[in-house]
């Protein structure tokens, strides 16, 4: 009798002895946790219910976990199962139909499973539980599915371990996807503790399959006759299915790595990241908790020792004004990613060459930079698949990234050449201190910052892939992931959510204000007192007043350059007048008072008042598309320079950086004009690129361009518009605005004089001179770039910006003006504007208000209260 029939004979329609080999029992808990491991990481990454994305983010975990950790597991595990003494005739043997069954209906529930446990990042236990529930239900189904594919035995089970297998699946599987969304919905989910609960998780799995398997005996029906074929290809399946598991995870491990390895190279690059806030003021993040980044270059190129990137830079005022008016530059963002593409790139890293072979910045670096920011902000934009006009408006600060502070002894070394009357000793210092920033890998951080409006932007950020947290949960990952070295960045992230929906304005009618500055140490700019949480806003306290009427400027003319004890003293006794004038004083006392209390600082008793009432921007009635002013009275004083911010309700920005603040309210006028400045400044350089390439590429400039847009522009005004003329000569050019020099920019100014008749043959109304065009000139000496020659009325350049900010009257010594040079770089931030003729420089009288034409030389309320605070020296 041969051996199969001896087998048949012994074990027909009898329990086959069997015995569990324990290789193959680690080897299936091993498959499991792969595959555990690997729907947990795409569970971690699904943010919505909604969107492609994370459709097949659903899928793919419901086909990880039901393909592999529990169908590749069940049969490594039964190939752990050894029945009789592992003779082959005795080996299970599958039936494909049942096989392939089993597999797709873990699948099918699961998908319930993980549709049920939802996207929400709050923890509910109803919807946990009900997942856990159908997570169980498809391991056992599977289980006893795959069972029912073994074609030569019958199963029997004792309904003891059925129950119990069942129990043991829907309770680990609770346990392991609540910890798992424990972990999500705290931002602590850190891949040690994804790690552990898919371990937890392929417990369920494996102890599932090992209890019902415990209380499964097998009874022959017939033997196997091709049992090395049916049983080794379920275990080269499954193990072909866990290796490429086991390949994704691998890959996964990589990419982190490397946008690990990224983040770092970016904490020392100059960095643009976006931050966008829904209405529960929730921060916009991607599954890792990081913002969504782009990067603007490796670093700023600082041209002199006081040339830092920071908040007085104008390169950063240009930023900042841009972004309050993406209209001005959305129509060359492809000419300026065209004109980029076309710069000197290394031979190593294929990067743009912002330095030349003789280490000076390349030409035009400045307008570059400005590209470059753009081109980010794109960038960005097409992450979020927003347009470019809405990803946001830039932050008013620069957080520092990549370092470690300073030594403390460095920071006090300027301080140090103060005192000892070294000249020297700054530079020094300053470049010493740079040399240190370059090697401890110093980058800039800056962020758009935007509030979405509705849910329906929420629920499409969501479905593109983001996630929305609190900020206190992702604050941490936010700034060791990024590497942004500030003490407080959870109040930094709650100040850009305040700021978020643009810059707060006073509201309608009278306010006493502060107007505290310093000088800056080390440079030649000037600091000045704000707001902390709203620093576009001088310290002020409201009058209940709608307007001052001429009775009320007379008696704040009575207190001019009084200081606040005197002030005091002169109101209690103007209290003893008439009723409305005990009215007044009453009320301004005790704005006074208010203002004194809120400022809290010694320092507020030394100012003066000024008799100059000021006009300020304020907030406008709902959809109205006017501009509105407030009325100022000032407190002003001069503070010493090394003066500190000591109430915990104010701090100090450069002068020059406030003034640009108070340009880019909604509705400002001021906007218009800087688009056609930007127009001027950026056109000439994105079309120095051959038209050829524009044709070839198919950019959308290319369109832009050629239907006129500057034509148009031109032809708003019938008038002939100014020339521009450096103020170091009185012959008219006609030049490209150098945006390398930008940095220190020369009081270039718009004239309104007649010109020689003989100045403008040639010049059509459309066109520059050929020679302008064929050789382009840079100057150290700054200017603008004008299209076309126009000649303006003065009055009619007010009437175009709503309303004078300079009376127009007779000019006197009593009326000049101190000029904040908002992108002056770091020249001083004071030029007096001509109240007269002035033969030498050839400005004719009223000159000064047209060249408010000018962006960096609007005259706003800071420039008049700095000029009465220069004067009171």
């Amino acid at each position: 009798m041969s051996t199969s029939e001896k087998l048949l004979s012994q074990y027909e329609g009898e329990f086959v002895p069997r015995f569990v080999e324990s290789g193959f029992v680690v080897l299936s808990y091993f498959v499991s946790c792969i595959g555990a491991i690997l729907t947990l990481e795409l569970l971690n990454r699904r943010t919505s219910r909604h969107g492609l994305f994370n459709y097949l983010i659903l899928v793919s975990s419901a086909l990880s976990m039901g393909g592999i950790s529990i169908w590749c597991m069940h049969f490594v595990g039964n190939r752990a199962i050894t029945l009789g003494h592992d003779e082959p005739e005795l080996r299970i043997d599958y039936s494909s139909g049942f096989s392939a069954l089993s597999f797709f209906l873990p699948v099918i529930v699961l998908l319930a499973a993980f549709m049920a446990l939802g996207a929400n990042f709050k923890v509910s236990w109803y919807r946990l539980s009900c997942g856990g529930v159908l997570a169980g239900a498809a391991i056992c189904g599977m289980h006893y599915m795959g069972n029912l594919s073994i074609s030569n035995y019958h199963c029997v089970y004792d309904n003891v371990y059925v129950v119990g297998a069942a129990l043991f699946a829907v309770f680990d599987s609770i346990v392991a996807l609540s910890l798992f969304f424990v972990f999500r919905a705290s931002w602590r989910n850190t891949w040690w503790k994804r790690v552990l609960s898919a371990c937890v998780l392929a417990g369920a799995v494996s102890g599932m399959h090992w209890v019902a398997a415990a209380g499964t005996n097998y009874r022959l029906i017939r033997l196997n006759e091709s049992s090395q074929l049916s049983q080794t290809h379920a275990i080269i399946v499954a193990i072909c299915l866990s290796i490429a598991a086991a390949l994704f995870i691998a890959g996964s491990v990589s990419y982190a790595t490397w946008i690990m390895r990224r983040n770092r190279n970016r904490a020392r690059q100059v960095i643009l990241a976006t931050a966008v806030f829904d209405q529960s003021g929730r921060i916009l993040v991607n599954p890792d908790g990081l913002l969504p980044s782009e990067k603007i270059t490796d670093t700023y190129v600082e041209r002199t020792p006081g040339d830092t990137f920071s908040i007085a830079h104008p390169i950063f005022h240009w930023m900042f004004q841009v972004s309050r008016n993406w209209n001005s530059v959305s129509g060359m963002v492809d000419g300026m990613a065209n004109h980029l593409a076309h710069l000197p790139r290394g031979i190593r890293d294929s990067k743009i060459r912002l330095i030349d072979d003789d280490g000076r910045p390349i030409e035009n670096y400045d307008a570059i930079f400005r590209e470059l920011f753009c081109v980010a902000a794109v960038g960005l934009a097409d992450k979020l698949k927003e347009q470019l006009v809405n990803v946001g408006i830039l932050w008013d600060e620069i957080l520092a990234t990549g370092i470690d502070a300073l030594p403390q002894g460095l920071n006090h070394g300027i301080e140090n050449a103060l005192e000892e009357g070294i000249a020297n000793h700054f530079t020094r210092a300053r470049e010493g201190r740079i040399g240190r920033q370059q090697e401890c890998g110093r980058g800039s951080l800056m962020f758009l910052v935007r509030r979405l409006e509705n849910s329906h932007d929420e629920i499409r950020l969501e479905a593109a892939g983001f996630r929305f947290a609190d900020i206190h949960q992702v604050c941490g990952i936010i700034g060791s992931g990024m590497h942004i070295k500030t003490k407080d960045l959870k109040g930094k992230l709650t100040n850009m959510a305040m700021s978020s929906g643009g810059n707060t304005v006073m509201e309608p009618g009278v306010h006493l204000g502060f107007f505290g500055v310093k000088a800056q140490v080390g440079s030649f700019g000037f600091d000045v007192i704000v707001k902390k949480g709203a620093r576009n806003l001088l310290p002020t306290m409201p009058i209940p007043l709608e307007r001052l009427e001429p009775w009320q400027m007379d008696i704040v003319r009575r207190f001019d350059r009084m200081s606040v004890p005197l002030l005091f003293q002169n109101l209690d006794a103007l209290k003893l007048l008439s009723p409305r004038e005990v009215l007044f004083a009453s009320q301004l006392s005790d704005a006074l008072q208010a203002l004194r209390a809120w400022i809290d600082d010694p320092i507020f008793d030394e100012s003066v008042l000024t008799s100059k009432v000021v006009q300020a921007p304020c907030r406008v009635q709902a959809g109205s598309n006017s501009t509105k002013s407030c009325a100022m009275i000032a407190l002003y004083i001069m503070m010493p320079i090394h003066a500190s911010a000591d109430s915990p309700r104010c701090e100090f920005i450069p002068l020059n950086f406030f003034k640009v603040q108070q340009m880019v309210y909604k509705n400002s006028p001021h906007l218009t004009g800087f688009a056609r400045y930007v127009h001027r400044e950026l056109s000439p350089i994105v079309n120095s690129v051959p038209l050829a390439t524009y044709q070839q590429c198919g950019k959308v400039l290319s369109r832009w361009h050629r239907s006129g847009f500057l034509h148009r522009l031109g032809r708003l005004n019938t008038k002939n518009y100014a020339v521009v003329e450096d103020s170091s000569t009185t012959s008219t050019k006609f030049r490209r605005n150098s945006s390398s020099q930008d940095s220190s920019r020369s009081r270039s100014s718009v004239k309104l004089w007649n010109q020689d008749p003989h100045d403008r043959q040639g010049l059509s109304n459309d066109t520059l001179p050929p020679k302008t065009v064929t050789h382009p000139q840079s100057s150290g000496l700054g200017g603008i770039m004008v299209s076309q020659e126009i000649q303006v009325d003065i009055r009619q350049i007010d009437d175009a910006v709503g309303g004078p900010t300079v009376p127009l009257k007779t000019a006197s010594k009593m009326d000049r003006v101190t000029m904040v040079k908002a992108g002056s770089g770091f020249d001083f931030e004071m030029d007096y504007l001509p109240e007269e003729e002035d033969t030498h420089l050839g400005k004719p009288l009223g000159s000064a208000v047209a060249e408010r034409e000018k962006v960096n030389e609007v005259i706003t309320f800071v420039d008049e209260l700095f000029a009465v605070c220069i004067d009171g020296l």
